[in-house]
């Protein structure tokens, strides 16, 4: 059977309450499953089910080890082959509560992160915010989109900080303190963009047909993280043209030539002997920021464990196709621009945004790259004020040996940037400024087609029972007890 909660003006008593949010630390729940203040003020009950108690007590090796692709969900169809299979059962779209699990693990604030480094190390760091996945430096610049029935939303954490001095948010908090913070976090984090499923494609182009059958299907929510490169881009640039490095970027699609850092090399600020070509940087921005959408995608594989849930992480749609860049689908709604002169032989689209709420470090929301470079520092500046959260007892001693950049190395930055965008029309050369790759679906499985195709375990208790743990007000369609 299902609880309820009373609203937190009603105080909460429920001990199942108590129970998620004490083992709840490093997940947020939305609104519509937590309390709902209405403007009314008028009383609205929570239901918890019991699959939120069970998914907090799924053991993370019986997570890891259970984990499996599980692609075929209520109200879906495969029309051709030895699987051929056509679900007798409508579709059912998840639950605020069933969405918000998966979110929080996924790309969670958990707190604030620890910095445990040598001064060197901690001047490098871009935020304190703890996330429930790692990233180079603490940028934290991918953030995730998602579609379901109802619309099209994007949780927007980069900014929000943690309270002061606490490395878990939910530390020493009473119980209604802690449910109020949940209902907070979501409200400051969650933005809806759109009314209705994303507009995305149902086939070729942009979609592999062998995904077609089931990808953004009614009754799923379909996950998108983004990644906006330009800012561990620039992080990496002030470590690597910082008076310990001085590396040299050369551009190999112009002879070689240093990238905009020759009057540098005659001053002596950038070393000449050791080079490293703009194709193998922007490799390493890549590789360092490609990870962030694969570890997102991987909590919450995992998390669909727990929950007794379907779904998958896979490639088949294609990026530009995902953000809004064919005339027939509307996408994510991000914007593209093109360049006007460039020294490579194409002029793909460049996705650089989603106005207003996601907007890379380079024109047109930078007027050139050198303000560019200065909305960086002042993005970056923000994270290191010291009325900010931050993890340690002495923060003040900390804070006191952060390196700032010299007005020189500054300089040396813009002028690199100002090269790329001048020569390629775009920043960066070759990265889309937005960068997407990974995608994510989940949704409620149909039993009956692994039950007809497939030997014992191709499911676990927790799929069988799904409903009845958190659906109990529905008709199981599988029996599950």
């Amino acid at each position: 059977m299902s609880k309820t909660i009373k609203p937190l003006f009603l105080r909460t008593t429920a001990v199942t309450a108590l129970r998620i949010i004490n083992s709840f630390r490093h997940f947020n729940l939305p609104h519509n499953h937590v309390i709902l203040f209405q403007n009314t003020c008028k009383e609205t009950v929570m239901s918890i089910p019991e699959g939120l108690e069970a998914a907090l007590g799924f053991g993370f090796m019986d997570a890891i080890f259970t984990r499996r692709s599980r692609r075929f969900g209520l109200g879906m169809e495969i029309n051709e082959g030895t699987l051929a299979h056509k679900s007798r059962h409508e579709p059912v779209p998840l639950s605020e509560l069933e969405e918000a699990f998966l979110i929080w693990a996924g790309t969670g604030m958990t707190g604030l992160s620890l910095g445990d480094l040598p001064r060197t190390g901690i001047s490098w760091l871009f935020q304190w915010t703890g996330r429930s996945w790692p990233c180079s430096c603490n940028s934290h610049s991918t953030e995730l989109f998602y579609t379901n029935d109802s619309g099209v939303y994007m949780v927007r954490l980069h900014d929000v900080l943690p309270e002061e001095g606490k490395s878990l948010i939910f530390h020493g908090m009473t119980d209604d303190e802690k449910l109020e913070k949940v209902l907070e976090l979501f409200r400051k984090s969650l933005i809806k963009l759109n009314d209705g499923r994303a507009d995305l494609p149902k086939g070729e182009p942009g979609l592999f047909d062998f995904n077609a059958w089931n990808c953004n299907r009614p009754g799923t929510t379909f996950f998108v993280p983004v990644t906006n490169t330009t800012v561990e881009y620039m992080v990496l640039l002030f470590i690597y043209f910082g008076a310990k490095y001085g590396f040299n970027i050369i551009d190999e699609l112009n002879g070689g030539r240093s990238c905009g850092l020759d009057k540098w090399i005659e001053k002596g600020y950038i070393r000449k002997d050791v080079e490293l070509s703009l194709f193998d940087l922007e490799l390493r921005v890549l590789t360092t920021l490609n990870v962030e959408q694969a570890f997102i995608c991987q909590n919450m594989n995992l998390a669909l464990q727990g929950l007794g849930l379907g779904g998958w992480a896979f490639t088949g749609l294609l990026p530009h196709y995902a953000l809004g860049v064919h005339p027939d689908y509307k996408g994510l709604g991000f914007r593209f621009t093109k360049p006007e002169k460039t020294v490579r032989s194409a002029k793909p689209p460049v996705p650089v945004g989603r106005d207003g709420v996601f907007e890379a470090l380079c024109p047109p929301y930078a007027k050139d790259m050198g303000d560019a470079v200065d909305r960086f520092l002042a993005m970056r500046g923000r994270f290191w004020e010291e009325d900010n959260p931050y993890p340690y007892q002495n923060p003040a001693g900390v804070l006191a040996d952060e390196y700032h950049p010299s007005e020189v190395r500054i300089e040396i930055v813009k002028d690199f940037c100002k090269y790329v965008y001048e020569n390629y029309g775009r920043f960066p050369a070759f990265l889309d400024p937005m960068f997407t790759r990974l995608v994510f679906q989940a949704h409620h499985l149909d039993l009956e087609f692994y039950d007809k195709y497939y030997t014992e375990g191709a499911y676990t208790e927790l799929h069988k029972n799904h409903f009845h743990l958190w659906h109990p007000d529905m008709k199981d369609p599988f029996g599950g007890k």
